[in-house]
């Protein structure tokens, strides 16, 4: 015999089929993730359009300008399951914004190299800072929105994916034409 008394119900909690009910997500948090997970699209777009400047600027043969643009996708593709797994342990939020915090001062290393080859490391490190950074956008929308706001969440992080590799190949153009340098 078995002694039902001493059977509770499990709390609630996360699943794949949705979070719990204290998770939400709001507008101002959608748009924020959203611009976390633009600033290396636009970034990656930029730096395409300004090769021939970096080639120019930094005597960058083509064998480095490869490295510029090779070195931050293989950090990001190396390290993004790793990326989203250090989120499910730390947390999304604080990885979120330890890799926003990364990728920004990052970015003001790439901005501030003063030869291809620190423009390299810089950009590895980036790519580090992308992969701590866009796993927890999905992880964010898939573990705080159910139903119609999760297929307008997802719609937006397209959306979003969209525009910004069309600003930032103008933006780039933009920058290489200003030259502020």
């Amino acid at each position: 015999m078995t002694d039902t008394r001493l059977r509770t119900p499990a709390a609630p909690t996360a699943t794949a089929a949705g979070p719990t009910a204290a998770a939400h997500l709001s507008g101002p948090g959608l748009f924020t993730i959203l611009l976390g997970a633009a600033l290396p699209l636009i970034d990656f777009f930029i730096v395409n359009v300004a090769l021939p400047s970096i080639e120019h600027d930094l005597a960058a043969g083509p064998a480095l300008l490869e490295l510029v643009v090779g070195g931050y996708g293989v950090a990001y593709a190396a390290l993004l399951v790793l990326g989203g797994r250090i989120g499910d342990s730390l947390g999304r939020r604080r990885l979120f914004l330890v890799g926003m915090a990364a990728f920004g001062v990052t970015s003001l290393a790439c901005g501030l190299a003063p030869t291809a080859w620190t423009l390299v490391a810089a950009r590895v490190a980036q790519g580090a800072a992308s992969a701590l950074m866009l796993p927890q956008v999905l992880a964010t929308i898939q573990a705080t929105t159910t139903g119609p706001r999760r297929a307008r969440a997802m719609s937006l992080y397209g959306a979003t994916a969209g525009l910004s590799m069309v600003t930032g190949q103008i933006l780039g153009g933009l920058l290489v034409a200003a030259d502020l340098a």
